[in-house]
């Protein structure tokens, strides 16, 4: 089970990557905390302490994640949430292949990354966990390949 989250997770994250672009370089129009609404307050609630020492691209990009977060549907929401959740617990080890994978898979061209999120979905659980423990997509080929 905790690959299965491990997996959705890096799927989402490849997902989102792919669609994101720069925030606006131009645009340093970010609000100050006190500007934020009462949810936003609350959900960005991490961030409260240092928000207004964040340069203002940083909390754009964030405003900007946010916003992404909340037109998710509460399925993958959930799921990025087991996905963190599982990641939280892993060992400083497997946290630094999954950084150092999704590193790779971030720089690849769209239609590769389209062509690794299409073989991860077509592999057992044994086969995903197999991949990860050999160091992840776009370190190594998948097993049996």
């Amino acid at each position: 089970m905790r690959f299965v989250c491990l997996c959705l997770l890096w799927l989402v994250c490849a997902s989102v990557s792919a669609q994101e672009s720069e925030p606006a370089r131009g645009n340093f129009n970010a609000p100050s905390w006190s500007q934020l609404d009462a949810q936003q307050q609350t959900d960005l609630q991490p961030f409260a302490d240092r928000w207004d020492r964040m340069p203002a691209p940083r909390r754009l990009h964030i405003l900007q994640r946010y916003q992404r977060w909340q037109h998710l549907p509460p399925e993958k929401r959930e799921a990025m949430r087991e996905g963190l959740a599982n990641y939280q617990r892993m060992s400083p080890e497997q946290r630094q292949k999954i950084r150092r994978s999704m590193h790779v898979v971030r720089a690849l061209p769209p239609d590769q990354q389209r062509a690794l999120r299409q073989q991860w979905r077509a592999m057992t659980p044994e086969q995903r966990k197999a991949w990860l423990d050999a160091g992840g997509p776009g370190i190594v080929p998948p097993p049996g390949m």
